[in-house]
């Protein structure tokens, strides 16, 4: 089963589309069918991830303080 969508695009946008269809050869269809599902993957990576993001502890300048790289090489005795 396949779903149908209509969409408006503003001048500019549909010149580029109208343009990369005839120098490609592929269908203006497919363009969008493409980009539209290169964007869904990029979104599928970053909410894999998403669960993770704030579940560590530590001090809130820890990847901008340097002081903080002075202790990594010291093991504890």
């Amino acid at each position: 089963m396949s779903d149908a969508l209509t969409i408006r695009l503003g001048d500019e946008l549909a010149t580029a589309l109208r343009a990369e269809a005839e120098q490609t050869g592929v269908a203006k269809g497919e363009i969008v069918r493409q980009a539209l599902e290169q964007r869904l993957k990029g979104s599928r990576k970053l909410s894999a991830m998403s669960r993770h993001f704030g579940s560590m502890r530590g001090p809130a300048d820890l990847s901008t303080n340097k002081s903080y790289r002075k202790k990594w090489g010291k093991t504890a005795a």
